[in-house]
């Protein structure tokens, strides 16, 4: 996901933000997560994923598992270490791809990411600019902008799965997929609608399995940023961005687990790989 996001969990915004907050959460976000005790659970006695199936659709997700309920609760979960340092996003989602072309085996695993900053500059680095140098009122509207750096990343792109879940096809629903992958645009980055989540979707989407996986993140109107206020809007339009999250994704993903249209498979990813 985006390097906008894990900018925003700098100490210095923090200060501001929260304070001397506590790392306790809410009793509505441990509600949220309520999932990840049933994972634990159902790791031993719920069918597994084997590999055995001729053709397969592997969902892959790491979860940071944060606090969209306010912006304050946000920065705080970025904060209190549900992530590690080398890793400062707020996930990923990826797929992996088996079956036979041409009476040949054939794997793809990949995923949809982008934000770069060389063909255009970085969520984050923009509003900051728009903020400081310009009269703008709503430095955040460029947060629902579509920026041209994103591409196809093969593999998992360093990440480590919290769930994996696998959907044993058929014939038809393989070619697709297979036919999807080279269809899909990677080269649009998008907060909102373009990422790696929605590049998921669209392929559940085309074994007709469709997951609501939609997540509100508020955004404060300011924050303090090396000493400098930061605006990011006057227009309340700009006051919360509508996403699809790893978060969100893990949650319905293993609902599928639980209505036994899915397998559990990350005994059998990590096991081949």
């Amino acid at each position: 996901m985006s390097n906008f996001l894990s900018a925003l969990k700098w100490s210095s915004i923090l200060c501001l933000l929260l304070g001397g907050c506590s790392p306790r959460f809410s009793d509505a976000y441990i509600a949220e997560y309520q999932h990840l005790r049933d994972i634990r659970e159902c790791a031993s006695s719920y069918p597994q994923f084997r590999g055995e199936a001729p053709y397969s659709l592997v969902v892959l997700v790491d979860a940071k598992h944060l606090d969209y309920t306010s912006p304050e609760a946000f920065f705080t979960s970025m904060h209190y270490g549900l992530f590690l340092p080398q890793d400062p996003t707020i996930g990923h989602a990826w797929i992996k791809l088996s079956g036979k072309v041409n009476g040949k085996p054939w794997t793809f695993e990949g995923g949809h990411t982008g934000e770069f900053g060389l063909t255009a500059p970085k969520y984050f680095d923009e509003v900051v600019r728009r903020s400081l140098e310009t009269s703008d009122p709503n430095p955040a509207q460029y947060l629902f902008s579509d920026l041209p750096d994103g591409y196809l990343q093969k593999g998992s792109g360093g990440h480590n799965p919290t769930l994996a879940v696998a959907f044993p096809l058929t014939q038809e629903e393989f070619l697709n997929l297979y036919r999807l992958i080279p269809k899909y645009d990677f080269t649009i980055w998008s907060l909102q609608d373009h990422q790696c989540v929605h590049f998921v979707l669209s392929c559940l989407a085309a074994i007709d399995v469709e997951l609501d996986c939609a997540q509100t993140l508020h955004l404060p109107s300011e924050f303090m940023w090396k000493n400098k206020k930061i605006r990011l809007w006057q227009d309340p339009q700009y006051a919360s961005l509508n996403l699809t999250t790893p978060d969100a994704l893990e949650k319905s993903l293993f609902q599928e687990v639980l209505k036994k249209k899915a397998l559990l498979a990350m005994k059998w990813y990590k096991k081949t790989n």
